[in-house]
């Protein structure tokens, strides 16, 4: 008459093990004082294969590779000895990428100071020096502003702010407001959708989407361009 005895006991335990494995899956990656670091692979070009530090904890979101590879395959050989400007650039994997593709120099923009430990480690991993790889700490858009009052020019400007919140759409507006004299290309990665004038300097010439994620890409329009160009002209930087 134990066999009912030994069932429950039996049963107790996989309902033991049940609840102790479903705890394991269900725990926060960051709970504890445990910390997960990412680390994503330059995909191509002189440095491919290289692993990039991404720094620590959920507020680090670097761009997917997915995201990353179509990026770069849709620039294509515009990049080649282009100057490159990062805005929140993170650990700077895009910047990374596009200075192992080609790009003569890239400027790199990051206001937290915990990420910008991991981008200068990873720019020395790949032995990339001050000729070709500037950092500026501050904030993207008073740094872009400024670029654009100083008559800075940059081939192609890119930017993945926050998804929340209106930093993606401060980001067009400056650019925009540059009126063609501060890039070629502007590239956008966001959460939410950007809006341009119908008759603004910039126009939306495609979008990707990548489920939440979208990147959107902008040039100026001919008139905006013609302007930037006399401009840069009268400051001697053409």
């Amino acid at each position: 008459m134990e066999a009912p005895g030994v069932f429950f006991a039996a049963l107790i335990s996989l309902a033991q093990l049940y609840f102790i494995f479903y705890a394991e899956i269900l725990k926060p990656p960051h709970s504890g004082h445990a910390r997960h670091e990412v680390l994503v692979r330059i995909i191509a070009g002189t440095k491919k294969g290289i692993d990039l530090r991404c720094g620590h904890g959920p507020f680090f979101r670097p761009t997917a590779q997915i995201v990353k590879g179509s990026l770069f395959n849709t620039i294509g050989s515009e990049l080649e000895g282009a100057v490159f400007l990062d805005l929140f650039a993170g650990s700077g994997a895009v910047g990374i990428e596009a200075l192992s593709r080609g790009a003569s120099r890239v400027v790199f923009v990051e206001q937290d100071h915990r990420i910008l430990k991991a981008l200068r480690t990873n720019l020395e991993r790949c032995g990339f020096g001050q000729g070709v790889a500037q950092v500026r700490l501050g904030d993207a858009i008073r740094v872009l502003e400024r670029a654009g009052k100083h008559g800075e020019f940059f081939d192609i400007i890119f930017a993945d702010p926050p998804y929340e919140g209106t930093a993606a759409q401060k980001t067009v507006d400056a650019v925009a407001a540059a009126g063609g004299a501060i890039c070629r290309m502007l590239v956008v990665e966001h959460g939410r959708p950007l809006s341009v004038g119908a008759v603004g300097a910039l126009e939306l010439v495609k979008s990707k989407h990548f489920g939440r994620t979208m990147v959107s890409y902008f040039r100026y329009r001919k008139e905006a361009v013609d302007d930037g160009e006399k401009d840069r002209a009268l400051s001697g930087d053409v």
